[in-house]
């Protein structure tokens, strides 16, 4: 057999390991909730055998846990494991913030600063307890800011660290977040204005700093969201 002879870029496997993992982010998976191999079979229309694949790694990973000898469930963490994650994500965002730092170009800088311009009156709107409807713009566009430093840092192995430490689903993260700006429309407002600090930082390549921001700025803002 040839070693180097050609592979398919996706198997099912992968299709389902992924599908599933997004399913959790974005909640359609809730934490806690129980599942099964032919459950999921069902609602993705596949066999059993790439969901049985696709979930011994998501149990590798931690992100399904088993309940039982034959059950599973959506792995849901206790506080102080919930707060341990959110370190590890918000470290993780802080060294793709130094990498983008160092990486940095004027595109960047350019795509950075117009997410921005969108966000700030919308925001204004927000502060003055207007326009809760353009909260889930918001976070869209800020999802969207973070996502290009992200990319910007060039280095899969810490994006793929960094998808699997999300504490919280994107539906997770709206609704906590609608909840706060309610009961302190001004911490949201400070927080906000940090991506403006962040920016002058990535423009000026001012990697330790752009880092350390970046780190307070993810760390306060899940543990703010994972106050009760």
């Amino acid at each position: 057999m040839d070693s180097l002879a050609p592979v398919s870029s996706s198997t099912l496997a992968d299709q389902v390991y992924a599908r599933l993992r997004a399913a959790v982010q974005d909640g359609s998976l809730r934490r806690g909730e129980k599942i099964t191999e032919r459950g999921l079979a069902a609602r993705l229309q596949v066999s059993p055998t790439p969901v049985r694949e696709a979930l011994r790694q998501l149990i590798h990973e931690r992100v399904v846990e088993r309940a039982g000898t034959r059950a599973l469930r959506i792995a849901d963490y206790d506080a102080a494991t919930m707060d341990e994650i959110a370190e590890t994500e918000a470290r993780l965002a802080g060294l793709a913030a130094r990498f983008a730092a160092r990486k940095r170009t004027d595109v960047l800088v350019a795509e950075l600063t117009a997410d921005l311009a969108e966000t700030d009156p919308l925001v204004a709107r927000l502060e003055r307890g207007e326009g809760t409807d353009d909260l889930a713009e918001v976070l869209a566009i800020l999802r969207r800011f973070h996502r290009r430093i992200e990319d910007a840092a060039r280095n899969p192995v810490m994006d793929a660290l960094l998808a699997q430490s999300r504490v919280f689903s994107d539906e997770e993260r709206y609704t906590r977040t609608l909840d706060r700006i309610h009961a302190a429309p001004d911490k949201f407002a400070e927080r906000y204005r940090q991506h403006r600090e962040l920016l002058g930082l990535l423009a000026a390549g001012d990697e330790d700093e752009a880092e350390s921001l970046a780190v307070r700025h993810r760390l306060t803002a899940l543990r703010h969201l994972g106050q009760p």
